[in-house]
């Protein structure tokens, strides 16, 4: 029997234009079908990733009584999650991330929380209550009062919680997670938070220090892009370095390295053995990021973890 993870977080609709420039106020563009929609938010890409790497996934969100909700549902249900705890909102909208590309490099996004606003506590006290999972998965896109109660609700029922802090921000009450099994932070939210840029040992030694003093977590784990992973446990460190398959990436990536990461942990309980195998699923994700159809399996996952 696999263990059950609960994912609580973000379910939205992404929809990606891309253009040879962004029209002056008063133009129109005529673009050649350059746009597409995704499963967005950090919750919704994490629960999707936990799901193909074998994990048995319970999703508590929400979506809107629309045709965006639907589709995500359906694909959620598609990819074998158990989707009884997302509701359908009946006021609010699917939540909507829009993200305007120019063909320079250029990007703009633009976010619709939508129905993500509306989640409720008690909706998640049920899943935990009814499901009783081995791990909870929590992002830190939710409000500050929603990522508390969770908290607390699995400190309660003796629940751990991977917290995936990406997009905090400096005036986020972190000490609301407490206490976290693993916290998961890449390199410029850690900057954003402590002042200190983690770039070489030492300076990513001073940043997890100062992590610590603002919220508990037995692991931090800090993401450095290409450059790989520092993990820290209150005494002792580690820098693992990337797989240099190819450079690249972003938020979707780093939601995905998370979730790799937490599934691995949850199997094994070896952090160092969890980072080395999340950093080999993303290198192998980077590698072949121009087939929409790739997603790295288990074994090749291994193949290359065992070469770290």
């Amino acid at each position: 029997m696999r263990d059950k993870v609960l994912v609580v977080g973000a379910a939205d609709m992404d929809l990606t234009l891309q253009m040879q420039a962004l029209p002056r106020a008063g133009e129109d563009a005529v673009e050649e079908g350059r746009f597409a929609y995704s499963a967005g938010g950090g919750g919704s890409i994490a629960a999707l990733a936990l799901t193909r790497l074998g994990m048995d996934v319970l999703y508590a969100a929400r979506v809107g009584n629309d045709h965006h909700g639907s589709r995500l549902l359906q694909l959620y249900r598609e990819a074998g999650m158990d989707v009884r705890y997302v509701a359908v909102d009946p006021r609010a909208a699917t939540g909507l991330r829009v993200a305007i590309r120019e063909d320079n490099g250029n990007c703009r996004t633009v976010y619709y929380p939508g129905a993500n606003s509306r989640i409720l506590l008690a909706d998640v006290e049920t899943a935990i209550m009814n499901a009783a999972p081995a791990l909870i998965y929590l992002p830190t896109e939710l409000s500050s009062e929603l990522l508390a109660g969770v908290t607390r609700l699995a400190a309660a029922a003796g629940i751990p919680t991977v917290v995936e802090a990406g997009g905090c921000h400096e005036d986020m009450p972190l000490s609301v997670l407490t206490p976290a099994e693993i916290l998961c932070i890449d390199d410029k939210d850690t900057f954003r938070l402590v002042g200190t840029y983690p770039a070489g040992s030492d300076s990513c030694l001073k940043a997890a220090v100062e992590l610590e003093k603002r919220v508990r977590s037995r692991y931090y784990v800090i993401k450095l892009a290409e450059r790989g992973l520092f993990v820290y446990d209150g005494r002792y460190c580690h820098m693992l370095s990337s797989y240099s398959l190819r450079a690249g990436g972003g938020q979707h990536l780093s939601d995905s390295l998370s979730a790799a990461l937490a599934a691995e942990y949850l199997r094994g309980g070896d952090i160092q053995a969890a980072a080395r195998y999340a950093l080999a699923f993303s290198a192998l994700l980077q590698k072949n990021g121009t087939d929409p159809h790739y997603f790295p399996q288990d074994d090749e996952i291994r193949r290359l973890a065992a070469q770290h």
